[in-house]
């Protein structure tokens, strides 16, 4: 292992001694409490210029942020979806993340402010992410779209794919999705016993956590399974596919599983696993393995 993987990896574990695994209830309980005290603002940059969005779905009218460089007229357009585990609402702490792909990349970015299970079943998030791309297609060919999301919001980029199919929406896909290790709910007791050889491994997300967070994304209601176990949608008619975990997270169990369910749909497709790197490594540029996979992507954004 090379000498900046162990001192992340090194960082990471001394984290998770400070942070300890709660149950799901307790967890449930201080996401809530921290999700209520986040206040949607614009910010204020010389640099950047901000339009506020409303993103409207059946229940709910929320905030998504579209994003450009001083006048700058761009021909493309990035979905850029944050992580929280859907569970925990980490939008504006995240929104230097999008601001850092911002300076990269000549196109402009939407930036969803989805809300957490904390506030309604799952389901909702992803409704709100599938409108905010109907919404960019207004703007975008979808030759020129492409999504990037980190954690829960590469599952919500993959969500979004098995949305259009499941319930017919028709809409034209994004010629790119990019997601930093998304998650998934184990379905059986096969795909259990996959995770739970995770067990120890991953400093950040640990097996237990994956269990609990699928739980609180039910929030008491019947879901379809694809919405919880998300690996298992329906992936057709997708542009092109990269997912990218690293191999000391508990997530690249579900690996496999998508690679079959994209070996179903037919699907143009790369899944990448880095040695010896935690979950999320790529969302920014801090040792040659997060640069050689932040750099590609943003190459294929480029090249939209």
């Amino acid at each position: 292992m090379a000498l900046s993987n162990k001192i992340i990896m090194t960082s990471m574990r001394l984290l998770s001694y400070f942070f300890p695994d709660k149950p799901a209830e307790e967890i449930y309980a201080h996401a809530k409490a921290h999700n209520e005290k986040q206040v949607f603002k614009v910010p204020k940059d010389r640099r950047i210029d901000y339009e506020d969005l409303k993103i409207h779905t059946k229940i709910g009218i929320y905030h998504c942020l579209r994003m450009k460089k001083k006048g700058q007229i761009p021909k493309r357009a990035t979905l850029y979806i944050c992580g929280g585990g859907g569970v925990y609402d980490y939008c504006q702490p995240q929104l230097f993340l999008a601001k850092q792909l911002l300076n990269r990349v000549n196109c402009e970015i939407y930036y969803p402010f989805y809300p957490p299970s904390t506030k309604h079943p799952i389901k909702e998030a992803y409704r709100m992410v599938f409108e905010t791309y109907r919404l960019m297609l207004n703007e975008h060919d979808h030759t020129k779209i492409g999504v990037v999301g980190v954690s829960f919001g590469a599952t919500a980029a993959m969500t979004m794919l098995s949305w259009n199919n499941y319930y017919n929406e028709n809409l034209p896909m994004p010629s790119l999705t990019v997601g930093l290790s998304p998650g998934h709910a184990p379905a059986n007791s096969a795909e259990k016993e996959m995770l739970e050889a995770y067990r120890g491994i991953d400093p950040m997300i640990s097996v237990d956590l994956v269990e609990a967070y699928g739980r609180i994304h039910k929030g008491g209601e019947d879901l379809d399974d694809w919405l919880i176990h998300t690996a298992h949608g329906d992936f057709r008619n997708a542009g092109k596919i990269y997912l990218y975990f690293g191999e000391k997270e508990s997530l690249a169990y579900a690996a496999p599983i998508y690679r079959n369910s994209f070996e179903r749909a037919g699907a143009d497709y790369k899944i990448h696993i880095e040695p010896d790197m935690p979950h999320c490594y790529g969302v920014m540029r801090i040792n040659k393995a997060c640069r050689k996979t932040y750099d590609e992507y943003v190459s294929r954004i480029h090249n939209l």
